[in-house]
């Protein structure tokens, strides 16, 4: 049995990483209950990922069985059976996946004036993010863009934590190409979750096309 350090909120994938929702934890006696949002009032999930927030590990991800639906005046509960641990990754690092996503961002001008300008992600975590533009921002501005390729299309707004010249690879010439490093400001538990399972499941779908690539 894995050393608790107080599970209390946990994330679940079906076995082709599709989110399914978030869940409070409760383990008593060694036992572990997942307690499912009111909304959702059955389910038959059997093997499953669950994506425990732990105190200290960060996030750990376990290959889970799922037994004993409930409904109970706490919501549907479930018994969770832990398999083998698939990873842990320490949440204030976050789990990183490089992917080139072109965006539209919008900011203002130096006169306050909305503007859009073109960026390119090149990395991103439920934490951030870091891109390139030509555009100029200083350590502490702020913008926001619209990703499309979560669940459902969020608008996610960002401050610049640091920015450093960008040395594309290649022959082409980028040299005024600007690279920014960015956290993720005023967001909520499911904008965190969505953009999490983006993550979680563009990772274990790379390494999927790694591992079949080696064989």
């Amino acid at each position: 049995m894995p050393q608790f350090n107080k599970w209390r909120k946990a994330s679940i994938y079906n076995l082709e990483h599709e989110h399914i929702c978030d869940v409070a934890v409760e383990e008593r006696n060694e036992d572990i209950t997942l307690i499912f949002p009111e909304e959702i009032k059955k389910g038959s999930w059997e093997d499953v990922y669950v994506v425990f927030y732990d105190d200290v590990k960060g996030l750990v991800t376990y290959k889970c069985k799922l037994t004993d639906y409930k409904l109970l005046s706490m919501g549907l509960t479930v018994k969770c059976i832990l398999g083998e641990e698939e990873s842990a990754v320490q949440r204030r690092n976050d789990l990183k996946i490089r992917q080139v996503i072109p965006i539209s961002i919008q900011t203002v001008d130096t006169v306050g004036k909305k503007i859009n300008v073109d960026a390119t992600i090149h990395d991103i975590s439920a934490g951030g993010l870091f891109c390139v533009s030509e555009h100029i921002f200083a350590e502490g501005d702020r913008f926001s863009f619209l990703f499309r390729r979560a669940a459902k299309p969020l608008r996610l707004e960002c401050e610049v934590l640091r920015r450093q010249p960008y040395e594309p690879k290649g022959s082409f010439n980028l040299n005024r190409m600007m690279g920014y490093g960015c956290r993720f400001v005023n967001m909520n538990d499911n904008m965190e979750s969505s953009i999490r399972s983006y993550v979680f499941k563009e990772d274990l779908l790379m390494k999927k096309r790694e591992r079949m690539r080696l064989q």
